[in-house]
């Protein structure tokens, strides 16, 4: 077939049409031509128009060494066919002139555009990929590019490259261990595989990886090739803490440290870790850490280092590491109070030895030597009390009573403390005790009871429902006067809070966690008001309590799908009316209303969703095969806005003659815990028919099961493979796992199945011990039990009527023979 644009000549006659035709066309000045052009040879491009009338000859100035020529000297031909990946643009120059042979104006230019097929497969960067792997490395970490190139055109999807991982060997702990970004080969590890590899059981793993061109549509040229991964040792370990003496005499510099990434090929670089100061180091390439000058250990007495590793292109490779430097130090410097001044109370009526406050003191040299050793004793008390103290300082710093505070002359008495080291260097503390009145009044509620309060179900979380507030005679603003509420009944699960404002003594209710009118209406909360100060000569009564009433006002919900994603295939046989899916809503509010089912994408004519019962089914139409993303929504019947929505994956089956629908058989139904590593049960993938070419079967978990981290499977042939329980514990019970069949071949199939296993607790000798659950329609073993019972109780019950009637029987029969016998007599002897 010839392209559209272009014209192949084969005698006269179509010469002729041709000049007919181009008599009333537009002259190309841009040419476009297919690549690999196989029609017929000439082959006529376009037709040359000079502009001007009378006697001209046309000549190409290059044609390329023969590739073009002119025709009756206006038509462009061309001799070959073109490839674009060896040329993809000609640019022709024709040169006009007379019978005289003068050139008349400019030459005419034509440019020839070749455009793309896809004729190039793609071909990877290079012939074999190996990397390596430390133990430790985190999620995402990049080991390599398995990068591809390919010929044809950039801007087309021909070389649109997508990558994917084919096989994981040895699928060992997990055949998850490592990802590949589709679309640049990058392979990185994956969270299970950072968790996997620090197991190190498994020294070195294959990849196979394909690369595919055409993007992600299903046709298109692809290639496979393999990526060797090896694991080794970690060698970014912690680093030891060092210690380097106040004013070294070097030589500088001074090596201090030195790390070690796991290859070749990177950059360190240091820094200080927030809040240790910088200092005078520097790293060099090879990983060796020095110092450059003395260190002033009263200028910084440790300083905390961060060790990064960055890659050639920027990337950090790990977490940094942390270097401890400290500096000894000599005895230079006096001790200082911290603070230099203290607060302290005394309570009324507090006895002889009581603690005040322990007063702490700093040298800036080093805490672990003599040089920081201090010692504590009390210079003077202002007033001095009628000359005596009333307070003492222990070496250790700890200020107490130095007789009972009853006989005290004013409210405040400031202290003067000495600290000093070993040498006698010193300083001095300053300590201000207040005398505080003794708690003797209990806080009281002004009311019984608050409320009640109606608070919406949705209300926001933090929202202040009320206030409440208590008297307290005591002396404002002290322990004793300040309160503390507690909710001491009605909130067992914490849904309110309170806070109470210190300076007004005011309690704040607010909302905890969101309230939930179907679960509970109403709440009555028992509040409780204590003094921060400990209580004494009384004690706290009913008028501390006070009860507040809550209740919930039913707030309309929306409704709720079971599910977040629902999964379905359409048969290639099904017709209109046929039955994908029933969506089941539930209207969490105590008086539901009626929801309305929809998809959310109303440009779908091939699918409709039953508004009322949730019903998907497949209507008049004809979906292109392959896999659908759709969303279904559902409503609340009042109120629209309320609503809920999932994902629809509907796959369509394609047609394929030489492929027949394989199912599952599986050897057993049951795994033992605790888990026998030699049980497994093992898993046959078959085809239906025994007809056609039955390809191989490739098995594997959905890897969209939420349970896949419980169960492993390793395929052992083309259509076997083993299940095995791959965590340490499972609780016992009974799982659906989805199994994924993929048939091989020039178009693979996926088909979905699900295996039934119970996980039970086993005996010794390796039988299941299950539980046997209510099936329906058959009777358990407490119904046969009953019906048993039931069934003897009622024949021996119809027994016991049998004997008692066969017994009456009897003896009513004794008593008429009897009566005969009688009558008989009495007729004897009146004869």
């Amino acid at each position: 077939m010839i392209p559209k644009g272009f014209v192949h000549l084969k005698d006269c006659s179509q010469l002729v049409a041709l000049l007919f035709t181009l008599n009333v066309l537009s002259v190309a000045k841009v040419v476009t031509v297919p690549e690999n052009y196989e029609g017929e040879i000439p082959w006529f491009l376009t037709r040359l128009d000079p502009g001007v009338s009378g006697k001209l000859r046309l000549e190409l100035i290059d044609d390329y060494n023969g590739t073009f020529g002119i025709e009756d000297h206006l038509l462009l031909f061309t001799l070959k066919s073109f490839d674009r990946e060896e040329q993809s643009v000609y640019e022709l120059k024709v040169k006009v002139t007379d019978d005289e042979g003068r050139q008349l104006d400019d030459p005419i230019s034509i440019t020839i555009i070749v455009t793309d097929r896809n004729d190039n497969a793609p071909v990877f960067v290079q012939e074999t990929f190996s990397a390596r792997i430390h133990k430790g490395a985190h999620a995402g970490y990049r080991i390599l590019s398995a990068a591809a190139t390919d010929l044809d055109d950039p801007l087309l999807p021909s070389s649109d490259l997508r990558y994917k991982i084919l096989q994981q060997i040895p699928a060992q702990p997990s055949d998850g261990m490592f990802q590949i970004d589709p679309r640049n080969g990058d392979i990185s590890l994956t969270a299970e595989g950072a968790e996997s590899l620090v197991l190190g059981l498994v020294e070195q793993y294959v990849l196979t990886v394909q690369v595919k061109d055409m993007g992600d549509r299903p046709q298109g040229h692809y290639i496979r090739g393999e990526v060797t991964i090896t694991v080794t040792e970690n060698l970014w370990v912690p680093l030891s803490p060092v210690a380097v003496r106040e004013n070294h005499q070097g030589p500088y510099p001074l090596a201090v440290s030195k790390v070690q990434w796991n290859n070749d090929r990177v950059n360190y670089s240091l820094e200080a870790k927030p809040p240790s100061p910088e200092g005078p180091f520097i790293i060099d390439q090879e990983g060796q850490i020095y110092l450059t000058e003395p260190l002033d250990r009263e200028q910084g007495a440790e300083y905390v280092l961060l060790i990064s590793v960055e890659s050639s292109d920027g990337e950090l490779l790990d977490e940094p590491l942390e270097l401890r430097v400290s500096v000894t130090d000599d005895n230079d410097n006096a001790p200082v109070c911290i603070p230099e001044s203290y607060q302290a109370t005394v309570r009324e009526q507090q006895v002889q030895g009581s603690h005040l406050v322990t007063l702490t003191a700093a040298d800036q040299d080093d805490p672990r030597t003599e040089n920081a050793h201090l010692s504590f004793r009390l210079h003077s008390q202002e007033p001095r009390n009628d000359g005596r103290l009333l307070f003492t300082v222990s070496a250790n710093g700890t200020l107490t009573l130095a007789r009972d505070m009853t006989g005290y002359t004013s409210m405040k008495y400031q202290l003067e403390v000495l600290v000093a080291d070993h040498a006698g260097l010193s300083g001095t503390c300053t300590v201000t005790v207040d005398i505080e009145e003794v708690n003797d009044n209990a806080p009281v509620f002004l009311q019984k009871q608050f409320g009640p309060f109606t608070v919406a179900e949705n209300t926001d979380i933090g929202n202040l429902i009320t206030t409440i507030n208590v008297s307290d005679t005591d002396y404002p603003l002290t322990s004793s006067w300040l309160v503390h509420y507690t909710i001491e009944a009605g909130n067992e699960q914490h849904q309110f809070g309170i806070s109470q404002e210190e300076h007004s003594n005011t309690g704040s209710l607010s909302l905890n966690k969101a309230l939930d009118y179907e679960k509970v209406s109403e709440y009555r909360l028992v509040i409780s008001a204590r003094n921060q100060a400990q209580l004494l000569g009384t004690q706290y009564g009913p008028s501390s309590t006070v009860t507040v009433s809550i209740q919930v006002r039913d707030v309309n919900e929306a409704p709720t799908l079971p599910q977040s994603q629902y999964e379905v295939t359409v048969p290639t046989d099904a017709q209109p009316g046929y039955v994908l899916l029933q969506l089941e809503a539930r209207d969490p509010d105590t008086s539901p209303t009626p929801v309305r089912y929809r998809l959310g994408n109303e440009t779908v004519r091939w699918l409709w969703v039953n508004a009322d019962s949730g019903e998907v089914t497949l209507m008049s139409g004809d979906p292109a095969g392959g896999t659908h993303l759709l969303e279904v929504l559902v409503e609340d019947g009042d109120d629209p806005s309320l609503y809920a929505s999932a994902m629809l994956v509907v796959h369509i089956e394609d047609i394929h003659e030489d492929l027949l629908t394989p199912v599952l058989e599986h050897s057993g139904d049951f795994l033992c815990m605790p888990r026998d590593d030699g049980q497994f049960i093992t898993i046959k993938a078959v085809y239906r028919q025994e007809r056609g070419n039955r390809n191989p079967i490739s098995l594997s978990i959905d890897d969209k099961a939420k349970e896949q981290r419980k169960w492993k499977l390793h395929q052992f042939n083309d259509s076997h493979a083993f299940l095995t329980i791959a965590l340490s514990w499972v609780d016992p019970g009974t799982y659906q796992i989805p199994i994924i069949l993929t048939a091989k071949g020039k178009a693979p199939q996926r088909h979905s199945n699900t295996l039934t296993v119970n996980v039970c607790t086993c005996s010794s000798r390796g039988e299941c011990r299950l539980e046997v659950g209510t099936v329906p329609g058959k009777p358990t073993v407490l119904t046969t039990v009953v019906t048993i019972v039931g069934t003897l109780g009622a024949i021996g019950f119809f027994l016991i009527i049998v004997l008692v009637h066969t017994a009456l029987t009897g003896k009513q029969r004794q008593k008429r023979k009897r009566n005969v016998s009688c009558e008989s007599a009495r007729f004897q002897l009146s004869e």
